[in-house]
């Protein structure tokens, strides 16, 4: 079991370098961080970005693992970087950006491709006659699954971490499925029709191939493998 780093301690933090406006490739760049007591690895870049190098750019904004903005690939997997201790990883540690999406700068993705998909799914609720909420009884199981994979901070981090998106950029992608079939199990959009053509065409909920990265990453437990298999159960029974 890795030790918790003292507060005299070093942390060695390569991190992947680029700007698209100057670098021809990618290029690795080393920082020796000082390690505070609960130091995250943001907190370790915002050491490097005062105290260092002012030019490292990387996104944030709640640091509660809140809002999914500081995503990263650290040490080879997808997590974000404000709920990643330093305690819990070793003395030197990598930091990239999101893998599949193109680089702004840096640690700083371009979530366009995400947010397109996301779009073609038609990521909100069609409610059709229904002008205000019906009310379903928690324990009703009418709301199947739903309960368990709402909390999506769209982080990308299943996005990143998949497999099928790096072969095929046209997959919709983990979470764009997950939103969908959270939309279809709700009894009250009018749009299910629309949403499963879409969802399950050649590029969708049928393109997965079970690999569970999307699973192993998702920092808030989401598990995008089991509704995109409810979307295909969908479609096959016609239910």
């Amino acid at each position: 079991m890795t030790r918790a780093a003292a507060p005299a301690e070093t942390v060695e933090l390569r991190v992947r370098r680029f700007d698209p406006t100057t670098d021809a490739r990618p290029y690795w760049t080393r920082y020796v961080v000082a390690v505070r007591p609960k130091m995250s690895v943001l907190d370790a870049l915002f050491a490097v970005l005062e105290e260092q190098d002012g030019t490292l750019g990387f996104r944030y904004s709640c640091r509660a693992a809140m809002c999914g903005s500081c995503a990263m690939v650290i040490d080879g997997r997808e997590a974000l970087a404000c709920a990643t201790r330093l305690a819990r990883l070793g003395r030197r540690i990598t930091v990239e950006p999101l893998r599949r999406l193109p680089i702004v700068k840096d640690l700083v993705t371009d979530m366009e491709p995400f947010w397109a998909k996301w779009a073609m799914v038609t990521p909100y609720f069609v409610g059709g006659r229904y002008r205000e909420p019906a009310v379903i009884p928690p324990d009703s199981g009418r709301r199947e699954i739903i309960d368990a994979q709402l909390d999506c901070i769209t982080c990308a981090a299943c996005y990143s971490a998949c497999p099928i998106v790096a072969s095929n950029p046209r997959y919709l992608g983990p979470a764009a499925l997950n939103r969908a079939y959270n939309l279809v199990a709700d009894e009250r959009d009018t749009a299910t029709a629309q949403r499963l053509a879409t969802v399950c065409s050649e590029d969708g909920a049928f393109s997965c191939r079970n690999a569970f990265n999307c699973v192993e990453v998702c920092p808030q437990g989401i598990d995008p493998q089991r509704s995109i298999l409810r979307l295909r159960q969908r479609v096959l029974v016609g239910a």
